[in-house]
């Protein structure tokens, strides 16, 4: 143990007590050098000293000290002013420790809470929100937290099922692709089957098309003198770069020639009313109560292109000079069809005279023809047979009931009258 001596020091108090020699080291703040004599007193509260900050109390610090409840530092540091300031301390510290104890027993009163519960609120039928106490908002945080733990738990749950469900896929997922529609076909369809689709008709196109090889040897087929030719019509490319430039001027070039051969077929080769032939059969009914008129090839009847009937029309007179008159569109005729005149009001004992005069022409011509043709009397069941012949003569065969044959010769006047109208 330390020597023990009677207190000669600065350090020592002066009351008959006993001193003990420190060798704990300097203390500068507390004015102790190494080899002091202190009183017991004064060791025991170096002692407590050592006890907090250690053997070594050589970077002791009071500003911890200074800096609980604001105290300000002491002129003079010793020992009798630490002291102090911990006396200080344990006075500031108590108040505040009472203070808290103070709220900590308001927060465990039965009393409403003033804060802002956001989702957890509750509201009264008007959407007001009602009050909670402490002791109902710690509950509801306890369901709340209890809730989320268990719906944690659950999908740590599901989150190893489905990482053993990926692990256990041995398949490199493909991405998704995107899916639309193009003008190779109306489905909408998915980016991989529409590039094989669009290649196939690439491909397709290119076998009818022609390949970038096939189209310029086309192209450098062009007559040279084209330019020369066409090429003032108007919209004219003159340097055609791919075959939609080059099929442009071809529609041009036949535009122009379909315009000049058409100029040449109504000035140079025009027909005219002598190119139109027309001939008729004319025949009874079955019932004998009408004639069926019928322009035929056969007959005689040969139409240009381009000519229409402008009014045709037909007489059917009996042997007393009744007449039956009707219309007639010798065009439809010339393919097979007839036109079938009812004569209920004739006098069918006798021959009957038809006589149609036509009128054939185009725009700006005119070709009237009268024609004529004697239908044998209904008195008796027979069939004729009609051609026409040489210089407008024809020649009916008879064939009655009787088996007897008999031919007849009958004259076929014709008239022709040409009309020339000047065109629009």
């Amino acid at each position: 143990m330390k020597k023990i001596e009677s207190c000669e020091v600065v350090n020592c108090i002066p009351t008959p007590s006993t001193c003990i020699d420190w060798f704990g080291g300097n203390i500068e703040f507390l004015e102790i050098c190494q080899g002091d004599k202190l009183d017991n007193v004064i060791w025991e509260i170096v002692g407590k000293l050592q006890d907090l900050e250690g053997e070594d109390l050589s970077t002791f610090d009071i500003d911890p000290l200074l800096d609980i409840c604001g105290q300000k530092a002491p002129s003079e540091i010793g020992i009798t002013s630490i002291l102090t300031l911990i006396k200080n301390n344990e006075v500031c510290l108590n108040d505040k420790i009472g203070t808290i104890n103070d709220l900590l027993a308001e927060l465990s009163l039965d009393s409403a809470l003033n804060v802002n519960l956001k989702c957890y609120a509750t509201r009264d039928n008007l959407g007001n929100v009602l009050s909670i106490t402490r002791d109902q908002f710690d509950q509801l945080v306890v369901d709340n937290l209890c809730s989320h733990k268990g719906r944690i738990e659950g999908l740590e749950g599901l989150y190893t099922t489905l990482q053993n469900q990926v692990n256990n896929i041995n398949i490199t997922p493909l991405p998704t692709e995107l899916s639309f529609a193009t003008c190779i076909n109306a489905s909408v369809l998915p980016t991989s089957t529409q590039v094989v689709n669009t290649s196939t008709a690439l491909c397709d196109l290119i076998d009818e098309v022609g390949t970038i090889v096939d189209i310029p040897a086309a192209l450098s087929k062009t007559p040279a003198d084209w330019n020369t030719n066409y090429g003032l019509i108007a919209g004219w490319d003159a340097a055609p770069s791919n075959w939609a430039d080059n099929y442009g001027n071809l529609l041009l070039v036949i535009a122009n020639l379909e315009a000049r051969i058409e100029f040449m077929e109504e000035n140079c080769c025009a027909l005219t009313c002598d190119d139109v032939e027309l001939g008729f059969t004319a025949i009874y009914n079955e019932d004998n109560t009408g004639v069926i008129i019928r322009f035929t090839s056969g007959a005689g009847t040969s139409i240009p292109n381009g000519f229409t009937d402008l009014g045709s029309t037909g007489t059917i007179t009996d042997i007393d000079g009744n007449t039956e008159t009707f219309n007639i569109d010798i065009l439809d005729n010339l393919s097979g069809n007839e036109t079938e005149v009812i004569i209920s009001g004739l006098n069918l004992t006798g021959d009957l005279t038809i006589t149609i005069t036509s009128k054939i022409g185009t725009e700006g011509l005119t070709c009237e023809k009268c024609l004529t043709k004697v239908v044998k009397k209904a008195t008796c069941d027979y069939c004729e047979i009609c051609a026409n012949g040489a210089d407008n003569s024809s020649i009916v065969i008879v064939y009655e009931t009787s088996g007897s044959t008999s031919a007849s010769l009958y004259e076929t006047t014709t008239s022709t009258t040409t009309t020339t109208t000047a065109a629009p």
